[in-house]
């Protein structure tokens, strides 16, 4: 198959597993396979991976309309972390079922398999962060000066992103929890698309918008990004992507800055 094929299958497979936000599946009972387990949320090691390893994903659903994405990593052994987040199949509607026919796709070797590597990552732990510039959907312009001496946490996403918007609720909680961190999100979106989310009042970070300076950190690593500044300016962790363990992650590392 040609890269550029691979590519284009990779991209919509994955649109159609992360369009399906955490609230969003279990009020429709979809859910994810991941190496025989029961998650509404693809594990960290899988979905770090998705990019760089061979593995298969398909689709499954029950005569009674439950549905799952289903995902075969056999080389990836998922932790203890990951584990702490599983659903036990009897929970599951129709999980035995679902059980069956995920194991018969992976015996039968139905699915799309792929291999694409991710490009190095432009920012990293032990980075000063760059100097910035940035014009929240206020309008107040915001740079380094505004966030000297404190810890800052900023989040890349779009209105698109299905991950984007499940994991808001969340990470508003943290600002609740920690009004003195800085807290930002950015979208390189214009604000009256931003407030198409925003409005809904499930992100209550500082917004910043039309913001094009911090999308280049992205790379082919895909959205979420998650980048925590220490007091001194310096990156303390990078996170791609989004899942229960990756911002158990996250809260930890702020939470020790703070």
């Amino acid at each position: 198959m040609k890269e550029s094929m691979k590519v284009m299958l990779f991209a919509a497979c994955v649109f159609v597993i992360f369009h399906l936000d955490a609230q969003e599946m279990k009020k429709a009972d979809k859910i994810i396979i991941a190496n025989s387990t029961f998650f509404y949320e693809i594990p960290s090691e899988i979905k770090n991976s998705l990019i760089s390893k061979d593995m298969k994903m398909f689709t499954l659903s029950t005569p009674d309309g439950t549905k799952a994405i289903g995902i075969y990593a056999p080389s990836i052994t998922l932790s203890e972390k990951a584990m702490k987040f599983a659903i036990p199949p009897e929970e599951v509607p129709e999980g035995a079922e679902l059980l069956r026919r995920y194991n018969e796709a992976v015996k039968n070797s139905k699915g799309l398999s792929f291999t694409i590597s991710k490009s190095e990552p432009l920012v990293k732990a032990g980075d000063r962060f760059p100097e910035f510039s940035a014009t929240d959907i206020n309008g107040k312009t915001w740079t380094n000066a505004d966030v000297e001496g404190k810890v800052m946490v900023l989040n890349l996403w779009f209105t698109g992103c299905g991950p984007c918007r499940a994991e808001m609720p969340e990470l508003s909680e943290w600002k609740n929890e920690m009004p003195e961190v800085m807290f930002f999100s950015s979208t390189y979106e214009s604000p009256e698309i931003a407030r198409q989310v925003l409005d809904k009042g499930t992100f209550n970070w500082i917004a910043l918008v039309n913001d094009t300076q911090f999308k280049k950190f992205i790379g082919s690593n895909g959205y979420p990004l998650t980048i925590v500044v220490d007091k001194n300016g310096t990156i303390a962790k990078v996170e791609y992507g989004t899942s229960p363990e990756q911002r158990e992650e996250l809260k930890k590392t702020i939470l020790s800055l703070r």
